[in-house]
C-alpha cells in the first residue's frame, strides 16, 4: 500500500470517530470526504454537499439553510447555523462551513479552485436544555408581571378608600374646631363623615379577606371539606344575612327552585357549599350594591336548578367563561372522600335589575379569562378580584362561572358546581353540629326579624328553607333567551373577530366627543369666571364617594368645581367650558385618564391653549408615573393625600398666589 493511501485510511479512521459529521467539498459543492458521523446523519446519498444535507432538513428551516449555504459556498465564506431534522424526532442540528486553507486544499487534491469543509453536530440535548431555560425565564417574567398587576390593583384598591378616610376625619377635625356652626348641623356632618369612614373600612376588609383567600389558591392550600348537605336550605339560611341590606336600599327579593332540580331529586348531596357559599355572597352583595343604584324597579332573584350532564351552554340566559385545562385539572370531586353516589350538577343564578356591564367592561371581562390571566379590573365595581376568587373555587368544585348583562338593563351571574348523590345523609347530619356560618346566619335573621323599624318594608324577601318551585328562565334546562344573554354573545362574537386583544384600553378619537365644540369656550364665559375669583377647577374621578368628598371640599377651598365620571365626560366637559386645572384621575371606565390627557393634547396642538392637568392616581410604580407624564400630564399627586396638599399644588402650578383662598374659606 502507498505512503499516501495509508495516510489517507489514517485520516479516515480518524475522522470516523469524530462525534461531529465532517464532509468537504469543492467549489462545485462536489464531495470529496465524508466521515462516518456524516453518513450516519444524512445518509450522503447524493454527490454533493447540500444534496446530502438537503433531504434531512425540517421543511420549516430548509429554505433559510439553503440561502447561506449556497451564499457561503459562493463567496467563500464561513457562516454557521441551526436547523431542526425532517424526521420524526425532530432532532436539532448545528450546520458550519469553513473555506479550506491551502494546505488543506493540496492534501485532498482541490488544488487552486478552492474548497470547503461542513461540519454537522448534533445539539438536541443542548437545544432542549436551552428552551427549557427560555420557558423557565418566560414563567419568571409572566410571573412578576402577575405580581405588578396584583399588587397595583391591590394598591389601587385600598389607596381609593384611604383618601376617602383622610378627607373625612380632616371633615371631622374642622367640624370640631369649627365653633360657628349650629350643633345639630355640626352633627349631622360628623355623622355623615363617620358613615362613609365606616363603608370605606368595610370595603378595606372585604379587600384584605380576598387576598388571604386568593394567596392561599394561588399557594395551593385552600382545599374543599366535602360533607352531607341539603343545598336548597343552606342557601336559604345564607341568604338571610342580606335581610337587613335589602330592607334598607328597598330591594325586592325572591329565591326560587326551577322545575329541573326537582326533576333531578335531589334532597341531600356531597358537597362544600360553605365555599360555594362564598361565590354566592360575591355576587349577591354586588348585585344589591348597583340594583340600590338603579332609579327604577330594584329587584333580584336568586334560583336554583339542577341536571344530570356537565352544563356545555346550560343555563342558556347565562354565557360562560371558557375553562382551560388548568381549571379542568383543578376539580377534586373525583377525590374518595366525595363517596360514590351519582352525579348531578346545581346551577345557581342571581338576576338583578341594576345599571348592567358596560360592553367594553363585558369585553375585557372575557378576554381576560378567554386567556386565563389573573389580572383584575374594576368591573362591574370591583368585581376583579372576587370574580377571580369566585372561578376558581368553582374550578375545585368542578364547575365554573358566567355572566350576561346589558347595561341599564341589569345583569346576571350564574355558577354550577358538581356534587354527588348522598342518600344515607339525613342519620349521619342529626348527629353533627350546626356549621359556624349556619349558625351566624340564623342568628342574624332572628335578631332581624326582632328588630322594629317601621320605615321599612318587610314583604319583598322571601327566605323560605322550601323555596317554590316554578320554571325559572335563568336556570331551566329549557328556556328562551332573554336579551342580556343575546346581548353578551353578540360581544363574546365582536371579541373573536377583534384583531387586537380586547383587553386593551379602549381607544378614543375625536370622533367620540363633539366635533363640532370648540376647543376652548366662549370668551364671555371666561370673563365671568374671571370676574368671580375663583379659579376653576374640573375633579375627574370615577368612585362615587371620592368625587363627593373632594368635591366639596374643594369647593370650600374657595374653587369653582366641575364633576366627571370617566375621560370621555371630562373631554366633552373642557370642550364646552374654561377651566384653570384638570385634577385627573388614571384608572376609569371608559376612557381613562391617560388616554383622555393625549386627546386634550392633540386638540390643543391642533387649535392652540395648554391646560394644566394634575394626575391623581392610587399607582405608584415608576413606570405608571412615566406613562402619566409621557400621556401629558404636568403634574402627579398620589393618593392618599391631604386636601392642603393638593390646593397648594394647584395655586402652585397655577402660578397665581395673590388669588389663594384658605380652606374653609
Amino acid at each position: 500500500m502507498a505512503p499516501d493511501q495509508q495516510e489517507h485510511m489514517s485520516a479516515q479512521q480518524l475522522a470516523d470517530t469524530l462525534p461531529v459529521g465532517v464532509c468537504i467539498v469543492n467549489h462545485e459543492d462536489a464531495r470529496a470526504f465524508v466521515n462516518k458521523r456524516f453518513k450516519d446523519f444524512t445518509g450522503a446519498h447524493e454527490p454533493t454537499g447540500w444534496g446530502c444535507l438537503s433531504r434531512t432538513i425540517h421543511p420549516d428551516d430548509h429554505g433559510r439553510v439553503e440561502n447561506v449555504y449556497h451564499t457561503a459556498l459562493s463567496t467563500r465564506t464561513a457562516f454557521r447555523t441551526e436547523y431542526r431534522t425532517s424526521d420524526e424526532k425532530e432532532e436539532w442540528r448545528a450546520l458550519s462551513l469553513e473555506p479550506l486553507s491551502e494546505g488543506h486544499l493540496r492534501q485532498f487534491g482541490l488544488r487552486d479552485n478552492g474548497g470547503m469543509i461542513s461540519m454537522v453536530t448534533d445539539i438536541s440535548t443542548e437545544k432542549v436544555a436551552e428552551m427549557k431555560q427560555k420557558m423557565i425565564a418566560e414563567d419568571a417574567r409572566e410571573r412578576k408581571q402577575q405580581q405588578e398587576r396584583f399588587i397595583d390593583m391591590i394598591s389601587h384598591e385600598v389607596r381609593n378608600p384611604l383618601s376617602a378616610i383622610l378627607h373625612c376625619a380632616e371633615d371631622i377635625m374642622e367640624a370640631v374646631q369649627d365653633q360657628r356652626k349650629k350643633g345639630k348641623e355640626q352633627l349631622a356632618d360628623i355623622a355623615e363623615a363617620a358613615e362613609t369612614i365606616n363603608l370605606c373600612v368595610a370595603h378595606q376588609k372585604k379587600i384584605i379577606d380576598d387576598v388571604l383567600i386568593f394567596s392561599k389558591l394561588d399557594a395551593s392550600m385552600l382545599t374543599l371539606r366535602p360533607q352531607p348537605v341539603q343545598p336548597k336550605m343552606h342557601l336559604s339560611t345564607l341568604l338571610t344575612m342580606f335581610r337587613p341590606e335589602l330592607r334598607k336600599s328597598r330591594i325586592e327579593f325572591e329565591y326560587k327552585l326551577d322545575e329541573s332540580y326537582a326533576d333531578c331529586g335531589l334532597d341531600w348531596v356531597m358537597g362544600d357549599l360553605d365555599r360555594m357559599g362564598q361565590v354566592l355572597i360575591n355576587i349577591v352583595s354586588n348585585a344589591i350594591k348597583f340594583t340600590a343604584e338603579a332609579q327604577k324597579e330594584r329587584k333580584i332573584r336568586v334560583s336554583m336548578g339542577a341536571c344530570r350532564r356537565r352544563p356545555p351552554s346550560y343555563p342558556p340566559n347565562v354565557v360562560f367563561f371558557e375553562p382551560s385545562e388548568h381549571a379542568l385539572r383543578l376539580d377534586s370531586t373525583r377525590q374518595p372522600e366525595w363517596g360514590e353516589g351519582e352525579v348531578a350538577f346545581i346551577m345557581v343564578a342571581v338576576r338583578d335589575t341594576g345599571i348592567g356591564i358596560s360592553d367594553q367592561h363585558q369585553k375585557r371581562l372575557f378576554e381576560r379569562f378567554k386567556q386565563a390571566t389573573p389580572k383584575t379590573d374594576r368591573i362591574y365595581g370591583g368585581f376583579g378580584l372576587g370574580l377571580n376568587i369566585s372561578r376558581r373555587l368553582c374550578h375545585m368544585h368542578g364547575g365554573e362561572i358566567g355572566v350576561s348583562s346589558k347595561e341599564g338593563v341589569g345583569s346576571t351571574f350564574g355558577f354550577f358546581f358538581t356534587v354527588r348523590r348522598c342518600v344515607e345523609a339525613e342519620e349521619w347530619t342529626q348527629l353533627s353540629p350546626q356549621s359556624p356560618i349556619d349558625e351566624l346566619c340564623v342568628q342574624i335573621g332572628e335578631l332581624d326579624s326582632k328588630t322594629p323599624d317601621v320605615g321599612r318594608d318587610t314583604s319583598g324577601a322571601d327566605f323560605a328553607h322550601e323555596p317554590p318551585v316554578e320554571h325559572v328562565n335563568e336556570v331551566a334546562i329549557v328556556s328562551q333567551s332573554d336579551e342580556r344573554k343575546e346581548h353578551t354573545e353578540k360581544l363574546i362574537d365582536e371579541i373573536e373577530n377583534e384583531p387586537s386583544e380586547a383587553t386593551a384600553e379602549p381607544k378614543e378619537t375625536h370622533s367620540n366627543a363633539d366635533a363640532h365644540a370648540p376647543a376652548q369656550c366662549p370668551p364671555e364665559i371666561m370673563a365671568k369666571s374671571k370676574m368671580a375669583g375663583r379659579q376653576r377647577v374640573l375633579f375627574v374621578e370615577d368612585n362615587i364617594i371620592n368625587q363627593r368628598i373632594v368635591s366639596r371640599r374643594l369647593k370650600l377651598a374657595g374653587f369653582d368645581v366641575s364633576e366627571a365620571s370617566n375621560g370621555r365626560e371630562a373631554l366633552e366637559i373642557w370642550q364646552r367650558e374654561a377651566f384653570d386645572c384638570i385634577l385627573m384621575d388614571q384608572e376609569m371606565p371608559v376612557m381613562d385618564g391617560n388616554t383622555a390627557t393625549k386627546e386634550i393634547r392633540n386638540l390643543e396642538r391642533e387649535q392652540g391653549g395648554h391646560i394644566l392637568i394634575i394626575g391623581v392616581t392610587a399607582n405608584v410604580r415608576q413606570d405608571q408615573q412615566a406613562e402619566m407624564l409621557e400621556a401629558g400630564m404636568d403634574e402627579i399627586v398620589h393618593k392618599p393625600y391631604k386636601m392642603k396638599d393638593l390646593c397648594d399644588k394647584i395655586h402652585e402650578m397655577i402660578k397665581e398666589p395673590d388669588q389663594k383662598p384658605s380652606i374653609g374659606e
